[in-house]
């Protein structure tokens, strides 16, 4: 084969499967605000082929793309301090890369903070905070433990402006009974301080324990005390004394039952109900028999 032929062969080739767009790769990009320069934002961005980008500062950006494709450009990981969106990240290719028609956005988030009071020497309080996860835009649940006294800042769960929020309770310390104040809101960056004034008291309360008899080496259980519109689980997996992780205001009244039985036994309560007291705690009552 004469080589013009062969060259012109490959020439024509190359221009089919330029056509088709599996060879042809240019890029779409754009710019990111909001990140700051210090480095304290890492942002990571993912394109429609699963390939990622992470940004530590303010800038532009691009990622590759066929000349014919379609592209979607989304947060893989948000930045902790600030919340990023994103506009112009998905469309498709005609052609020449464009790398200024994705903007990507970034405002302040805001961060809980409040007064713990009546915490004991040597206790722990858990707080639950339930607001919305940026990235799967669905409601999640973060946990954080608060150990003294005074004022806190929960470190771990800065919220997105503009995303509801709510605080509670998880596990109190033993002995006491917590509330919170100021507890539900929506976060905005504007005005900072009004998801500043949380307020967690904690009084003392009587703690709500059991005893457990006859169960199998190896085997477990889950008991629940239900009070108010609460309901304490807790799973036990030996014989003896345990506690449920909340203890009752003074004269409240507890339910507790059986959720789910060991294998191979049966588990009954006896005085599964009552009214605490401080006088006469509810664990010298509740006795769990496994036969």
């Amino acid at each position: 084969m004469k080589k013009t032929k062969f060259f012109g062969m490959a020439c024509g080739l190359s221009i089919v499967l330029a056509g088709c767009g599996g060879f042809v790769y240019t890029s779409i990009g754009g710019t990111v605000t909001g990140l700051g320069t210090s480095g304290t934002n890492s942002l990571t961005l993912q394109n429609e082929r699963g390939f990622f980008k992470t940004l530590t500062a303010d800038g532009t950006f691009a990622f590759d793309v066929a000349s014919n494709a379609s592209y979607s450009i989304t947060a893989a990981a948000q930045p902790k301090y600030v919340n990023c969106t994103i506009a112009g990240g998905t469309g498709k290719m005609s052609g020449e890369g464009v790398n200024n028609s994705v903007a990507v956005t970034c405002v302040p988030n805001v961060q809980l903070k409040g007064t713990l009071s009546g915490l004991p020497d040597g206790g722990n309080l858990t707080l639950n905070t339930n607001t919305t996860d940026t990235v799967k835009n669905t409601l999640q649940d973060y946990v954080e433990i608060v150990s003294a006294n005074g004022t806190f800042q929960l470190a771990g769960k800065y919220v997105a402006h503009g995303k509801p929020y709510v605080v509670t309770v998880s596990i109190p310390p033993a002995a006491r009974y917590c509330t919170v104040s100021n507890g539900t809101g929506t976060a905005d960056n504007t005005t900072p301080d009004a998801a500043a004034n949380i307020g967690v008291s904690c009084v003392p309360a009587v703690p709500v324990g059991f005893t457990v008899k006859g169960l199998n080496a190896g085997s477990s259980l889950t008991l629940s005390n239900t009070f108010g519109s609460k309901v304490d689980q807790r799973l036990v997996s030996a014989i003896g004394i345990y506690y449920f992780n909340w203890s009752l205001l003074d004269g409240t009244a507890y339910s507790v039952k059986v959720d789910t039985q060991p294998t191979g036994q049966t588990c009954t309560i006896q005085n599964p109900t009552g009214t605490v007291s401080m006088s006469n705690p509810a664990a010298t009552n509740i006795i769990v028999n496994c036969v």
